[in-house]
């Protein structure tokens, strides 16, 4: 893994991030903006980026078993780090309710709105498909073991599982169809695609730069006294801890690395509405967002530089 592509991906980000920011100051960025953004990101960004790697990418056997195997490391994976942290969080005298909850946080990353781009920047079109199908199978993690959780006493209701047919997860599935059937697209479409592709990443950022200003005058107390827990857990020792483990597997580099990064991602966008739908808890969810996402950008070229050294060995 080139650690200056890594670095310099995480720069661009930071200052789209900033320039997001610098908006948001000028003007009042409404839930209406903010949801405007979210949809062309789920709904048309995000899908266009997954069906231009596909596209992009011959469909031989190896990268249809590259595919299988990166979804169910994304499940085994994102299940086991929520229960180690749920149980550490016990373990270091965390309330049991508010240890579940954090669990998540410590667990789940933004492999959707950073993970994505940010895959496609340093392994090109394959890099973004690989990670859109490990956000796959973290959406099948948040939205069972997840919702659980989060709802506590009330139980688990199957309709929750509604939620995994999504967009990204629709493109998926479609563009592997077309791909192992080779469907050859028009000219036009592949354009189209690669158009909207390219949206992916600073759109991202600018929403995520759109939340520090409003966050920053709405909050009057900027930290909980367990924020250390899920930031620390999501950046630093999960992905430390998982490194050597994956580096025993014996899988191809580039997917040992592409999986390492996703690892690494702050926590998930999706924490702060489903904490203000399922808890009380949304100001923890908010800050641990804000927090670790602002961390990563020093903390993923770190996971980057130690990755290249467990390669090496």
């Amino acid at each position: 893994m080139d650690i200056a592509t890594v670095a310099l991906a995480i720069l661009m980000m930071a200052v789209i991030i900033a320039i997001g920011s610098a908006v948001a100051l000028q003007i009042t960025i409404t839930e209406e903006i903010k949801r405007i953004f979210i949809i062309l990101i789920i709904y048309v960004v995000v899908p266009a980026m997954i069906l231009n790697g596909i596209v992009n990418t011959e469909m031989t056997d190896q990268v249809i078993r590259q595919v299988f195997t990166i979804f169910g490391m994304s499940v085994v994976f994102n299940g086991a780090a929520v229960v180690f942290s749920l149980f550490l969080g016990k373990g270091l005298g965390i309330e049991w309710a508010l240890a579940k909850k954090l669990s998540l946080l410590s667990a789940l990353g933004n492999t959707g709105f950073i993970g994505i781009p940010l895959c496609l920047a340093i392994f090109g079109p394959m890099g973004g498909v690989l990670a859109a199908v490990f956000d796959a199978g973290l959406d099948v993690i948040v939205f069972s073991l997840g919702i659980y959780l989060l709802q506590s006493d009330n139980g688990f209701d199957y309709r929750q599982l509604k939620s995994l047919m999504n967009p990204p997860l629709g493109a998926i599935v479609i563009g592997m169809l077309v791909a192992i059937n080779s469907i050859e697209s028009p000219l036009f479409i592949q354009d189209l695609i690669a158009m909207l592709a390219g949206l992916a990443a600073p759109l991202a950022m600018f929403y995520i730069g759109f939340l520090l200003p409003s966050f920053l005058k709405e909050k009057s107390v900027f930290y909980f006294p367990q924020l250390w827990f899920p930031v620390s857990m999501k950046l630093l020792i999960i992905p430390v801890l998982t490194m050597p483990l994956v580096m025993m597997l014996p899988i191809e580099n580039f997917l040992k690395n592409v999986f390492i990064i996703l690892t690494a991602m702050p926590n998930f966008m999706l924490a702060t509405p489903l904490f203000a739908m399922y808890t009380e808890e949304e100001d923890k969810a908010v800050m641990s967002t804000v927090y670790s996402t602002l961390f990563s950008l020093l903390t993923i070229p770190l996971i980057a530089f130690l990755t290249n050294i467990f390669t090496k060995l």
